[in-house]
């Protein structure tokens, strides 16, 4: 008999905080609309609150006009955009003093602006009418004693309710404690970022958890089974960037990330968009690759007289560096074969924020390598010079600081193994 458990397990969703990095939140939530996935169940901390809140109320329209226009004057009173760089700081200084005399005076930056903005988003009719729960985390000021606050605590607060996200957000120091009925409470990242206990305690049977890092700030979630985790492939920069182009990239990602998280895109760092039908050329490919990468590790010469050769039994072999950057013990040939091709990629100076056609990348790879080099008449030693000559000729006008790497004979391997697989595949 076929179990349907499956398709009435109740579903949370869960959003980490991070500031202006909540925008690739809004990118995950986008792919997800368009992927028909539902959730029963919000949690958030700090910015995943509103972002969770906002989900409760089935307001993703306004969660996408919020992240493609908000600026950090809708944050703070002569705010400032803080990224990594001191030089960006300072050449905002007609913003700079003003703001740094406010901070010292209110012991924290002015956030009229976003509690004005939080007030102007947040509907009571709609949130507390919602068939979806919710929950979100903060923390008492002073003390940092947590407080997880449900659905139903807020509902006496009917259209002041909106002073819990505001809870949950005030990221001390920078944000001054916000008081809720005659308490001071600050972020919710000083506890739990990521408040996955709360959705499960409110019945949720599995969640998906938005995160906001590229490390793990939930490690002992990652493997759990009834959890599905997504987290940005690259460093979203500052929680209080909030830079137009800053924005937009996260809400690239975010939508991305989860798309390759269903399947639907492949890659880790880099997005490629699969062919509509599977027609078993990239398992052929991955097939492929692993025969001529497991060939050419066996019989390669790592003794020789070069400097740069290396005796493989004193390091991790080819596959284990693979698996190493895709952070999977055990990965599929699949697997190995995409982060091979990643490595191609980066060390030719592909650009990462290009989406690209699968079948018609590896056609160009292909014939580019073919009009330079018949790899496949030479031994994997000639081959392995000649692929290290086609990557250092393939940008020689520009400087590529992947190219330092190319002394690690693994790296070679791999990647005259992947280009001979292609030199191979007569139809792409």
């Amino acid at each position: 008999m076929q179990d349907n458990t499956e398709n009435t397990r109740k579903k949370a969703i869960v959003f980490a905080g991070g500031g202006s990095k909540g925008a690739y939140q809004a990118g995950a939530w986008k792919a997800l609309e368009e992927l028909g996935e539902h959730f029963d169940i919000a949690t958030g901390t700090s910015i995943g609150s509103i972002n969770a809140g906002l989900y409760v109320q089935h307001d993703f329209d306004a969660a996408w006009e919020l992240w493609n226009t908000i600026t950090v004057d809708a944050i703070m009173t002569n705010g400032i955009n803080m990224d990594k760089s001191v030089e960006s700081i300072f050449s905002q200084r007609d913003n700079l003093i003003p703001f740094l005399k406010t901070f010292i005076n209110q012991k924290g930056a002015d956030v009229t602006p976003f509690h004005n903005k939080l007030k102007a988003y947040f509907n009571a009719e709609k949130f507390f009418g919602s068939d979806i729960d919710y929950a979100l985390i903060t923390v008492r000021y002073p003390g940092f004693a947590p407080l997880t606050v449900y659905k139903k605590d807020m509902a006496p607060m009917g259209e002041e309710a909106w002073q819990w996200f505001a809870a949950s957000g005030a990221c001390y120091p920078v944000f001054p404690p916000m008081n809720v009925n005659g308490e001071d409470f600050v972020d919710g990242g000083y506890f739990d970022n990521i408040p996955v206990a709360p959705a499960f305690k409110l019945g949720a049977e599995e969640a998906l958890v938005v995160d906001l890092k590229t490390d793990k700030n939930h490690a002992g979630y990652l493997h759990h089974p009834r959890i599905k985790y997504i987290k940005p492939s690259r460093d979203l920069g500052t929680f209080l960037n909030f830079d137009k182009d800053a924005l937009r990239f996260s809400l690239r990602l975010g939508y991305n990330d989860t798309m390759k998280a269903y399947g639907k895109y492949l890659g880790r760092q880099y997005t490629f968009l699969p062919p509509a039908e599977d027609d078993g050329r990239i398992a052929w490919l991955a097939d492929c690759f692993m025969d001529l990468l497991t060939e050419a590790e066996a019989n390669f010469d790592f003794s020789g007289s070069v400097k740069t050769r290396q005796r493989v039994n004193n390091l991790e072999g080819c596959t284990t560096l693979l698996s190493s950057a895709l952070g999977v013990f055990r990965p599929t040939e699949t697997e190995l074969f995409f982060e091979a091709l990643e490595g191609l990629l980066r060390q030719l100076g592909y650009d990462l924020d290009e989406n690209y056609e699968l079948l018609p990348l590896l056609y160009r790879l292909k014939t580019e390598v073919d009009g330079m080099y018949p790899m496949l008449e030479y031994d994997t030693g000639t081959a392995f010079d000649m692929v290290r000559g086609f990557i250092r000729n393939y940008n020689k006008n520009g400087k590529n600081p992947e190219h330092k790497k190319l002394e690690d004979d693994r790296l070679m391997l791999i990647y005259t193994s992947l280009i001979r697989t292609l030199q191979q595949a007569n139809t792409l």
